[in-house]
């Protein structure tokens, strides 16, 4: 090797150790500059063990009622009240919040709410048990609440089709009724008259199919059930999604009762208001089209029949997003909305989801991308960066490959009459033409699944200025802009 490579490879190696060096000094200090969680808990439980001492000799006076004194805070345990002073209160409001700093800079998952009921516990036992304490056994507590209980909530899935029992990830479940009432004992017992509807006996029955959540524990209020239900229905147009136009769509319908999972135990709780359907039946008015005249009660019901190269996509989409590129993240909120754009009725709002989705992936500000472009010295005369030839250069290269571009004519000026109608639709008001409309909708919704899986299953480039430049400057594979 010359003399001079030798030098280059040896400055960039001292660079390059440097940069880790330097990176890992600034990690370090970070964790060294974080709130130091056991020492904070030990002063709160050494403060209330004084504090609850002097309470308790003042209770031993016959003109003392801690009820009434306006220096303290009654929380409730259980069945009995603590009290603790103002002070004691707003040192523990401070001690959740350095909670939240450490939590989140060790990137911890976890709910407040969860960690403030078992902090409470744990320091209520000392110091109304004068337990001793120290700083390992508070270290410990620290380690175990770092590991959050989650509880599994079930919905309906009506109209869909599946028997068995399938995982998707960590924490979904799809399961049929009839599975489902095999893993609960005393099923009988539990699966009382407990539906709102009365042509309904029984909460479960073995034809339902049922969708299962895991969510951490909030404890305290409904808020794990409705982060369950938002899951739930995200699921829910993902599985829209994948099944298209051409199937009746699936809905999520809340139970009047909460089935809940939680260490492997089953429990129903009592009714507790969450009746509404949170998604609109998909029953067309008028039929689903002028032109063809099928009914939508006709088309089959959604089903796990799609590409299962998607099964573990689903899981990574709704449980670990962080893990996806720049792009596959604006996929996955094109999906959220054509599968909700699916389960509406007005096939004008299903255009324009559809479109809304092409430009979640696609578009970019043409003043900003021409900025871009000129900066990193790709531009240059005859290039377009309108949202028109936005849309047409990137469903050219991901939907027409190998297509040559004097044959694609037709599809660009579609493609753009196209985005014209859905301009008109939305700020001058003008009607989805009925004519042709579930062909429309169908072409369109092709076009997209197309896009969306290219990106999804190949991750040839990281985000949208890739793709824009792989599909006008025939740039691959270029993941560092």
């Amino acid at each position: 090797m010359p003399k001079v490579c030798q030098n280059i490879n040896r400055t960039l190696s001292s660079l390059w150790l440097r940069v880790f060096y330097w990176e890992r000094r600034l990690i370090m200090n970070k964790v060294k500059n974080l709130p130091n969680l056991a020492k904070k808990i030990k002063r709160i439980i050494g403060k209330m063990v004084r504090e609850n001492n002097k309470l308790l000799k003042k209770s031993m006076s016959e003109d003392y009622d801690m009820r009434k004194d306006p220096n303290l805070y009654a929380v409730k345990f259980g069945n009995r009240l603590l009290f603790i002073t103002k002070g004691a209160h707003e040192d523990f409001v401070n001690l959740l919040e350095n909670v939240e700093i450490v939590f989140n800079a060790e990137n911890i998952e976890y709910d407040i709410d969860q960690i403030s009921s078992k902090l409470e516990k744990f320091v209520d036992n000392i110091v109304s048990n004068n337990e001793p304490y120290n700083l390992d056994m508070i270290n410990s507590f620290i380690d175990s609440i770092k590991k959050p209980n989650y509880k599994i909530y079930f919905f309906r899935l009506f109209d869909f089709a599946y028997k068995g029992k399938i995982s998707l990830g960590q924490n979904i479940i799809i399961i049929s009724g009839q599975e489902l009432l095999k893993e609960i004992p005393e099923a009988e017992d539990l699966n009382r008259k407990a539906e709102e509807n009365p042509k309904y006996e029984k909460l479960i029955q073995p034809e339902d199919i049922l969708l299962g959540v895991s969510v951490i524990d909030s404890g305290k209020s409904d808020k794990s059930y409705y982060r369950a239900l938002a899951s739930a229905n995200y699921i829910n147009n993902i599985i829209n999604f994948l099944n298209g136009f051409n199937h009746k769509p699936s809905r999520v319908l809340e139970l009047s009762q909460h089935i809940i999972q939680e260490d492997g135990l089953y429990q129903f709780t009592n009714k507790s208001g969450h009746f509404s359907t949170k998604q609109t039946p998909g029953i067309l008015e008028d039929g689903w089209s002028t032109s063809t005249g099928i009914n939508p009660d006709n088309r089959k019901k959604a089903n796990m029949n799609f590409d299962k190269r998607w099964l573990p996509i689903i899981s990574l989409i709704v449980e670990d997003s962080n893990k996806l590129t720049p792009l596959q993240k604006q996929c996955a909120r094109a999906i959220d909305w054509i599968g909700d754009g699916i389960v509406n009725s007005n096939q004008t709002k299903q255009f324009l989801q559809i479109m809304i989705s092409l430009e979640t992936i696609v578009e970019q500000d043409p003043d900003k991308l021409k900025d871009k472009l000129e900066k990193d010295k790709l531009w240059k005369e005859g290039l377009s960066v309108s949202i028109e030839d936005q849309l047409v250069s990137i469903i050219n290269l991901t939907c027409y490959q190998g297509v040559k571009p004097q044959q694609l004519k037709k599809s660009d000026a579609a493609i753009k009459r196209a985005y014209g109608l859905r301009s008109r639709i939305t700020h001058d008001g003008e009607k989805f033409p009925q004519v042709d409309a579930t062909e429309m909708l169908n072409t369109w919704y092709g076009l997209i699944y197309t896009i969306i899986t290219d990106v999804m299953f190949t991750s040839r480039w990281n985000n949208v200025y890739d793709l824009w430049k792989a599909a006008n400057l025939n740039i691959k594979n270029n993941k560092k802009n």
